[in-house]
């Protein structure tokens, strides 16, 4: 399935984040074309009030657990800023060099290949395309025990060498 996203992003990280975190915070930011905000010693509240001024739909905020990225919590700004639609579990493998990133991320398509994440994508639009989507798309397929890959693909086509596996994901109700 292809699944479109149009919203307007923001990105953050739980406090004290380390350079890995912050690294593919950044990434996330430029893939997108997103908003970041430096958490430092802001409140989550603050955050999310800056967030909303700023007319964002969507607010991610990446979690670590032993100075690695755990998690990544997608709040929907417009339906409940306080409690996260999901919980996205994850690792991710970032590159040794900082590749620039080339994206028209006016539109990113995800192309998601593992029909066991089909829930994760309920609240965003269904895209219907007669060519085959090559860029500007992040492409999700089975990895290893119940485990999943996503690619992230710029506007050239080339693959960016950032990978997010995800080992599993809730959705609030």
């Amino acid at each position: 399935m292809l699944y479109k996203v149009n919203s307007k992003l923001v990105i953050s990280t739980s406090r004290k984040p380390t350079q890995i975190t912050r690294r593919f915070a950044q990434f996330l930011k430029h893939y997108f074309n997103a908003s970041y905000i430096n958490r430092g010693k802001s409140s989550f509240k603050k955050i999310v009030n800056q967030a909303i001024n700023d007319e964002n739909e969507l607010l991610l905020i990446i979690t670590e657990t032993k100075g690695n990225p755990s998690s990544i919590n997608i709040y929907d700004l417009e339906k409940d800023s306080e409690n996260p639609r999901s919980n996205v579990y994850i690792t991710v493998s970032l590159p040794k060099d900082n590749n620039k990133i080339n994206t028209d991320s006016s539109s990113i398509v995800f192309i998601n290949k593992a029909r066991k994440l089909d829930d994760l994508f309920t609240n965003y639009e269904i895209f219907k395309s007669d060519e085959k989507i090559k860029s500007n798309c992040i492409v999700i397929e089975d990895y290893e025990d119940e485990m999943f890959k996503a690619s992230f693909i710029d506007k050239k086509g080339l693959d960016t060498n950032f990978k997010v596996y995800i080992k599993g994901f809730k959705l609030e109700d």
